[in-house]
Order: structure tokens, then C-alpha cells, then sequence
């Protein structure tokens, strides 16, 4: 009766690593040639262990991994908890949809005392009777929960932090894939450093032409004045990456658009004027790239034409300054060229 579980599969997440998915893939082949043998303890024990070994690999790409030590009920309730409120495309927020999940999680919490009854790890004087319906309902709960739980998990690794900003360093982003991973990353719900640094990683990224994280992480952020979908710490960060690059240096994009990209990101910020002053002086404090040199007059002239957008006359006049700081540099380094 359990034997759907041969054809069925379990859906990796793309980003999982190879220890972790063999971590849960051990318990899945177990309970498979446990069906197969007709190994009935076998089966209900490795139905246990699948869900607990997903759980434990959920709360390890978490960053909250759970002690040897800790009871099945509460690594796999801190593993459902942990990813039921996870965000992103094809997930539903719907009370209804959590409810359903979390039948299923109680299903699943159910395994501990069946398998205290019916599996393998405890010896008996009397062995029990271990009818269709115990099997059936093991399987079924390992499979349902297990399933849920990885579909999750793949975004929660998409949006994992410290990842995501080491790809936004030199992997490639196809279109709509940085999108994705910013969903999932829960933006809104990062503390504003964290939103800061991410910012700052993707306004670096725009600026070195990678065109896919511009239109993802920069445009789309510069064509909303939602201060929740797009953060402030967010924003602060991208304004300072579009100007600064990695090296410390002044750069911006070969095409400047950053003046005006940077502009309106900064528009629906409440502390735009210190943000300036800010990032003058780092302005003030750095040498240009290579690239800078070459554009830099484009640059003033894209600022002068942005100046406006940031319907404020405090910020006005820091953004002022700073394009007026870089024009007299720039003749300055021009004039020692000839």
C-alpha cells in the first residue's frame, strides 16, 4: 500500500549543498528499500528520520542549527516556524494555506510516538501488530511535510544574506533572478544593516554594467516611493554603491546613469540630506577609478539634471556640492594631464 513513495521525489533545492541533501536523501532511499523489503518497523523509523533530517537541514541554512540533543517535537516545530512566513514567487501567504501546513506539520509530530511504538530503535518483549493504515499514515506524512518544507527552503537559501551578496560580487544573473532572490531574501524584514549592505553589494553590481541587477535592484527600486517593499537602509546602501565601488574608489556606470538612478531612489528617503553629507565626504576622501576619469564631466551634467528630483533644498544643495567638488577635481586632473 505505501508503495508510491518508490516513484515519488523529493524537489532539491537548487542551492542546497551536497552534504545537506545527502543528509536527507540517506533517511528517503532508507524508507524506499524499507517499503520494497516489506521492512514495516523500518519503514515508520525512516519516516521519522526523513522529516527530522529536513528539519535539522532547514534550521542549519537558518543559521540556527539545532543541538544533537534536541527532541523530534521541537526541531521540527523551530524548523516549521522557522519557514512558514518565508516570502517569494509561488508562495502563498494565505491564512488557509498556514493552516493547511500546519496540519501538516502536526501530522508529522505524530511520527515520534508512532515510532516509538511500531519502529526500529527500541527493543520489545511483544512485537506489535503494525497494520496498513500505521504505514500509510507515515509515508504520507513524511512525503507531505518533507515536500512543503523543501519547497521553502529553496528560497529561504536564495535569500540567505552573506550568499546572495558574494554572488552579487562575480556569479551572473539571468533576468528576473535577482528579483527573485531579493523577494526571498525578505527585505523589509532584514535588519537595516543588513539592508544597508545588500544595498550597497547591488548599487556596486549596477554600476559595473551588469545591466540585469540594474533593472532588478536599482530601477525597480528607483521606480517606487514604497518605503516598505524597498527599504531605507536599502536604499541609503544602493545610492553609496552606485558612486563607490568595491576598491573604495569614485565610479559610477559608463553610461551615468547613476546621478539620476540615485536621485530618485533617495526621494521617499526622510534623510536624504545626511545621506549626502555622508557620502560627500567619502566622495571627498576617495580617489577616482580609471573609468571616473574618463566621464566625469557626464556625471556633473547628469547630476545638474537630477538635482530636482530630490524635492528638497537641503539635499539640493549637498547634491550640489558634491557635483561641484568632482567638476573642480576633474579640471584639476585635467589640467595636469596637459
Amino acid at each position: 500500500m505505501t508503495t508510491h513513495v518508490l516513484t515519488a521525489e523529493l524537489p532539491r533545492p537548487e542551492a542546497l549543498g551536497h552534504a545537506a541533501w545527502a543528509a536527507i536523501q540517506d533517511p528517503f532511499q532508507r524508507l524506499r528499500s524499507a517499503v520494497t523489503a516489506n521492512d514495516r518497523p523500518l519503514v515508520v523509523g525512516s519516516a521519522k528520520d526523513l522529516i527530522e533530517a529536513t528539519a535539522r537541514v532547514v534550521l542549519d541554512a537558518r543559521g540556527r542549527p539545532a543541538g544533537s540533543g534536541e527532541e523530534y517535537d521541537k526541531v521540527l516545530g523551530d524548523a516549521h516556524r522557522a519557514i512558514e512566513h518565508q516570502v517569494g514567487p509561488g508562495v502563498a501567504a494565505d491564512a488557509a494555506v498556514r493552516q493547511a501546513a500546519t496540519s501538516a506539520r502536526k501530522l508529522a509530530g505524530v511520527l515520534r510516538e508512532l515510532r516509538n511504538t511500531y519502529g526500529t530503535g527500541h527493543g520489545r518483549s511483544v512485537l506489535p501488530v503494525l497494520e496498513d493504515e500505521v504505514l500509510e499514515t507515515c509515508v504520507d506524512a513524511a512525503l507531505l511535510w518533507t515536500r512543503w518544507a523543501l519547497r521553502r527552503l529553496q528560497l529561504v537559501l536564495l535569500g540567505s544574506l552573506q550568499p546572495l551578496i558574494a554572488d552579487l560580487g562575480t556569479a551572473s544573473f539571468s533576468m528576473g533572478s535577482l528579483a527573485t532572490r531579493l523577494a526571498a531574501a525578505d527585505l523589509p524584514q532584514l535588519e537595516p544593516a543588513d539592508q544597508r549592505q545588500l544595498g550597497v553589494a547591488v548599487g556596486q553590481r549596477a554600476s559595473r554594467n551588469t545591466f540585469t541587477v540594474r533593472i532588478d535592484g536599482v530601477e525597480a527600486c528607483a521606480l517606487s516611493q514604497d518605503a516598505v517593499t524597498w527599504p531605507l537602509g536599502y536604499r541609503e546602501g544602493v545610492v553609496e554603491g552606485l558612486f563607490l565601488d568595491q576598491f573604495g574608489q569614485v565610479h559610477v556606470d559608463e553610461q551615468a546613469r547613476a546621478p539620476r538612478l540615485a536621485a530618485e531612489i533617495l526621494a521617499p528617503h526622510p534623510e536624504r540630506t545626511r545621506i549626502l553629507i555622508e557620502l560627500a565626504e567619502r566622495i571627498y576622501r576617495s580617489a577616482w577609478s580609471q573609468e571616473f576619469r574618463l566621464i566625469w564631466r557626464q556625471v556633473v551634467a547628469e547630476m545638474h539634471l537630477a538635482r530636482r528630483l530630490l524635492g528638497e533644498a537641503t539635499a539640493e544643495r549637498a547634491w550640489t556640492e558634491i557635483a561641484e567638488h568632482i567638476q573642480q577635481t576633474g579640471e584639476a586632473y585635467d589640467a595636469l594631464q596637459q
